[in-house]
């Protein structure tokens, strides 16, 4: 394993990772199956955890829950006491961000139960628009209004809460699919639960450890991999929550045409002085920046049996939660 930082423009990203196969399966324990037209399953441990059926046009997706992920097939090991202790950088600081990054990273190559697989991977902080969330604290302002090329690969949580947290049958409508929503791999814990107690106490302290998401490309969901009582103790003392996404990464050369240059120069000699310099930079950013433009894929496999597979185990599992299947959305 090897790990880089990422800045641009002199701003921090997270981290690049490089994985091979003497760190991690080339076939991941948890994975996405995908079978046409518009089937989804999560499988986690060979045990599917959701099942996901698209609507047309991509308009919503409608979900129905598998087996909840336990403490035998997690995607990480628990957080010791001793793991608290080792993050000794402040809270929110691109070191402390850092520490808990590498700390994912290798207990998820360890436990050999996450979505890893040999690439490349980026690990960053996530914002989120549905309630507080913690920021790189330490991270500088840009000194222009340029655009970086992280800005468009970068990804934003729209909706924590919702359905999926206490429903075994749900839909969700936003635009496209799910549309940047959370799926949790398990119900939400009850309030005294004794985790979620101790939770509470750092969340309000301000040392909860990062609650660990992977986003979904089938669904336009973030997964939720690690931290399901971390957040809810966040959500309940009214605290940040620190998110923290980890991502396939990769890039797309750029090719640089002389004659587009030319046009872009001469243009900015026009302006002259009569366009701010922040302007007058980013056009000339546009015309001779060959950096590669970074973006985040997402893996899935095809679905072994296909539409039969899919459709018998929905049936099955609708008949064991006691859920009609006649008509039912899931399976139109």
């Amino acid at each position: 394993m090897y790990w880089e930082d990422l800045a641009d423009r002199a701003l921090w990203e997270g981290l690049s990772v490089h994985l091979t196969r003497a760190d991690v399966a080339r076939t991941p324990a948890w994975c996405v199956d995908v079978v046409r037209p518009g089937r989804v399953r999560v499988t986690a441990g060979d045990t599917p955890r959701w099942w996901a059926r698209q609507e047309p046009c991509w308009t919503g997706v409608g979900l129905l829950r598998g087996a909840p992920m336990g403490p035998d097939d997690a995607v990480v090991r628990a957080i010791t006491a001793d793991d608290l202790r080792a993050a000794s950088a402040t809270p929110g600081t691109i070191a402390w961000w850092r520490h808990w990054s590498v700390w994912f990273l290798e207990a998820m190559a360890a436990g050999g139960r996450s979505p890893l697989r040999p690439g490349l991977w980026w690990v960053a902080p996530l914002a989120c628009t549905d309630g507080p969330s913690l920021a790189v604290l330490d991270r500088p302002r840009p000194r222009d209004a340029s655009t970086s090329r992280w800005d468009l690969a970068r990804a934003t949580l729209r909706r924590a809460d919702g359905a999926p947290w206490t429903d075994d049958r749900c839909d969700e409508r936003w635009r496209v699919n799910g549309c940047d929503a959370l799926l949790p791999l398990r119900r939400a814990s009850r309030e005294d639960n004794g985790r979620v107690k101790a939770w509470r106490k750092r969340a309000r302290d301000g040392t909860l450890p990062p609650v660990l998401v992977h986003f979904i490309g089938a669904l336009n969901m973030f997964a939720l991999l690690d931290g399901h009582d971390r957040f809810a103790a966040a959500r309940l003392e009214g605290a940040p929550v620190p998110w923290l996404h980890v991502s396939a990464l990769t890039y797309t050369p750029v090719t640089l045409d002389p004659q587009r240059q030319a046009a872009i120069v001469r243009q900015a000699e026009r302006y002259g002085g009569a366009a701010p310099t922040a302007t007058i930079n980013a056009m000339y950013a546009l015309a001779f920046d060959d950096r590669p433009w970074p973006s985040r894929p997402s893996y899935g496999r095809v679905l072994a049996g296909g539409v039969p597979r899919w459709d018998d185990e929905v049936t099955r599992r609708l008949v064991a939660l006691g859920l009609p299947t006649a008509g039912d959305r899931l399976l139109a």
